[in-house]
């Protein structure tokens, strides 16, 4: 019996609330009460599949009763009763929310077929309602696993990217712990130039990795002592296309990608791999040329020996505003970034 559905009569006259518990009572869980504020009060405690209410009741009409159930219990079906087979009072109930409408005196098939329609429609609601708690948590279930399985994915990429650094380091012995120093650097830059956090980050792991396509580059050529020819130098050029390439395939590495291909950009437009110049150059790719030159003068290469620190600041200023940014290098020497 507790698995019948459970309806509620409300009518402020004992007539017609026995006439209807009497048709029910044998199929369902009758419950009846005098006035809307009895009703809202079973309602809001729950378990009411249908109810049925008259439409002119005192102290709160029918139509004041159905607006407050869709509030406190949308799900609930409504059927209102009324003496008078109105369309005005038809269309009023309707539009409020109720499913249908019986006249009084009460037609026992009538009763019985409307409460069928209503219960059925309440039936259909509460499988559309499993359906998308269903849905809902197999959403849940599936945002997770796909969260779990992008940390993977992220992590095994990183794994792969840093034993390409790795690579490129055994390859080449000025490269090895070059990446990361000037990413120290751009560190440094970018909290000068107050630089939100995430871009702070996006910048300094591009940095570590600038260098990542020197992968593809002959380490003959890398470690070589003397000047290069032409065209090895084109070769070593290409070092900034192929770590792009590297990097690409990753989506959520994507904002990197500009700045590991344009870090040889130069100021004036003479670098490459496309000749950007000034403002067309990423911010992130200038702030690394800046880091990327001065870690360069600052060590030891094959070809060339390590500068002092006033070394390396007659060069930044003789190359502001051709190689380098002059407002970055401006930045990095009135900070004193140099050999920090």
């Amino acid at each position: 019996m507790e698995d019948n559905p459970r309806i509620l009569v409300v009518d402020d006259e004992l007539g017609p609330r026995e006439s209807l518990r009497m048709i029910l009572k044998d199929q369902y869980r009758i419950e009846t009460v005098a006035t809307g504020r009895q009703a809202i009060d079973l309602v809001q405690k729950g378990g009411i599949d249908l109810v049925i209410l008259d439409i002119r009741m005192p102290e709160m009409s029918g139509i004041e009763l159905l607006s407050a159930i869709r509030k406190i219990a949308p799900a609930t079906e409504v059927i209102m009763i009324t003496a008078y087979a109105s369309v005005e009072t038809a269309t009023e109930a309707l539009r409020m929310g109720a499913i249908d409408y019986l006249i009084k005196p009460f037609e026992i098939s009538a009763v019985r077929s409307v409460v069928e329609k209503g219960l059925q429609k309440r039936k259909e609601s509460r499988l559309i309602d499993s359906k998308i708690l269903e849905l809902q948590q197999a959403k849940v279930m599936l945002e997770e696993e796909i969260k779990i399985t992008s940390i993977n994915i992220k992590s095994h990429y990183r794994e792969t990217i840093d034993s390409l650094v790795a690579a490129v380091d055994a390859k080449d012995s000025y490269t090895k712990g070059h990446q990361e120093r000037v990413a120290g650097l751009v560190s440094q830059i970018c909290s000068q130039l107050n630089l939100q956090e995430t871009e702070q980050e996006l910048i300094r792991r591009a940095a570590t990795l600038h260098d990542i396509g020197k992968i593809g580059v002959d380490e003959r050529i890398l470690r070589k002592s003397c000047g290069l020819t032409s065209d090895e130098y084109a070769i070593v050029q290409k070092h900034s296309a192929i770590g792009a390439a590297i990097l690409s395939p990753a989506t959520f590495l994507k904002d990197i990608v500009p700045l590991v291909l344009y870090h040889h950009e130069r100021y004036d437009g003479t670098g490459y791999p496309e000749g950007l110049k000034s403002g067309n150059i990423p911010l992130g790719a200038r702030i690394i040329a800046v880091a990327d030159s001065i870690d360069a003068m600052l060590w030891d290469r094959p070809y060339a020996n390590s500068k002092t620190v006033p070394e390396v600041k007659k060069e930044l200023l003789k190359v502001a505003g051709k190689q380098l940014d002059p407002t970055l290098v401006e930045i990095v020497i009135e900070n004193n970034l140099i050999g920090n």
